[in-house]
């Protein structure tokens, strides 16, 4: 999965410069359709891979606009105390 992510980060800067930034701590992308299944997240909302805070409907931990949008605020207070 870290491999996939990483060749399609840098895929996506060839085609939309500075995407994969030296500088970015957190690159994520706006899909229109929900996951199948959900991604865990241990105690800390963090996925199995440190760091990764898996978020929304496209890591299948909300169901729509509103509900992915409390779960950001759920991960960004996460990030903000660790």
């Amino acid at each position: 999965m870290t491999e996939s992510l990483k060749a399609g980060i840098y895929y996506l800067d060839r085609k939309l410069r500075g995407f994969a930034h030296p500088d970015a701590l957190l690159t994520g992308v706006e899909t229109r359709s929900s996951a199948p299944c959900r991604i865990p997240r241990d105690e800390n909302l963090q996925s199995s891979i440190r760091g990764i805070y898996p978020v929304g409907e496209g890591a299948g931990h909300a169901g729509g606009i509103v509900s992915s949008a409390v779960d950001g605020i759920k991960i960004a207070e996460a990030i903000l105390t660790s």
